[in-house]
């Protein structure tokens, strides 16, 4: 029997390809037993492929996949102690919701006597006490979706994978959907491997983010982790925007030479002087102020000239441009301080500690 402190899913060396191409490129990846995991990356990075290799929908070019401690290798799909919650929820819509969610207890032979109690639970769960003998047809676009996701919980598995499951409704609901799901994540204490291309659901309610980048994993960790320290430039401009500035190390590792900008200062890296780098800086740590006003001690300055100005509500997003023409963003919370406007000479400022080098 496999250890309880076995990981929910181990991958090892785990590749699928279609033809000469790898669709997913010999991932290593354990997820842990409770864990809220996501895959992120754009479409046709691999993420899907990735999850219908651990349903058991795909199998894998090359690799080995355990789930529970125990090799998945042979297994069919309907035998994993897994369910899958699609964006079309695939639900029947000749079936009332009670029939609906009832039919996974069926299709897994559970005992006729338990299938009241279980539907019931699992309705209670997603918060649709009642709802019954309502038909499909006559369910919010929401209740739907926790239709699906009460069918997904009824059988107790010990992994849920979700396949951009919140794709379909529009922006306020799915924020609410967002919170729902980790909300039943914690309560009924199960795996889930959530797959999306939106960074904010996934920086919302993940305890760690692998994101993909055709066929391969470039960086796993905390939504944190993930949005302060990416580990590759591909990272630092999928989760969020960044601005870059590319150029040679120099002065042991403290500084940037960028042509036409000179040296900037930048956190000290071990990489020796003279390695091409980028430098990432989030527009939310840069300050813009007029030409003249002063900057904080130690920030790094540079010239430039505002070129558009964009109101969020929250605060103001400017696009400007470095000397070159090099485009650098900048957003600020709330009122600006020093008053600036569209075709100003600028100053835009930020704390070398608030930037990250990026290897090439």
């Amino acid at each position: 029997m496999a250890r309880a402190t076995a990981p929910a899913v181990r991958l090892t060396g785990v590749a699928k390809s279609f033809g000469e191409g790898y669709a997913v490129s010999r991932v290593d990846l354990s997820i842990a037993q409770n864990e809220f995991f996501s895959i992120l990356g754009p479409s046709g990075c691999g993420k899907t492929t990735l999850m219908r290799m651990i349903t058991g929908f795909e199998t894998p070019t090359e690799g080995e996949i355990e789930l529970n401690g125990v090799p998945a290798s042979g297994l069919p799909a309907h035998k994993r102690d897994l369910n899958m919650l699609f964006q079309s929820y695939a639900l029947f819509p000749h079936l009332d919701v009670y029939e609906n969610v009832a039919f996974e207890l069926k299709v897994r032979k559970k005992a006729r006597d338990s299938v009241p109690r279980a539907v019931r639970d699992a309705l209670a769960l997603v918060r649709l006490e009642g709802y019954e003998k309502r038909r499909i047809s006559q369910l919010s676009g929401g209740q739907r979706q926790r239709v699906a996701l009460a069918r997904a919980l009824v059988s107790h598995p010990s992994l849920i994978l979700l396949d951009e499951p919140l794709g379909a409704l529009d922006q306020k609901l799915r924020a609410d959907m967002q919170l729902e799901l980790k909300r039943l994540q914690r309560e009924v204490g199960v795996t889930f491997v959530y797959v999306t291309h939106d960074q904010e659901e996934a920086l919302t309610m993940s305890d760690r983010i692998a994101v993909m980048e055709a066929g391969r994993i470039l960086q796993v960790d905390t939504p944190r982790a993930i949005y302060e320290s990416p580990a590759t430039r591909f990272v630092a401009n999928f989760i969020g925007t960044s601005n870059f500035l590319s150029g040679r190390l120099a002065r042991g590792g403290t500084a940037l030479a960028v042509d036409g900008l000179g040296e900037i200062p930048v956190p000290r890296t071990d990489l020796p002087d003279g390695t091409g780098v980028h430098l990432a800086v989030r527009p939310e740590n840069v300050r813009v102020t007029a030409a003249g006003t002063p900057v904080e001690s130690g920030a790094v300055s540079l010239r430039a000239t505002l070129r558009q100005e964009v109101y969020l509500g929250s605060g103001v997003r400017y696009h400007c441009a470095l000397p070159g023409e090099l485009p650098f963003v900048a957003e600020v919370a709330g009122a600006q301080g020093d008053a600036v406007a569209v075709g100003d000479e600028v100053v835009v400022s930020w704390s070398p500690q608030r930037s990250r080098v990026l290897a090439e």
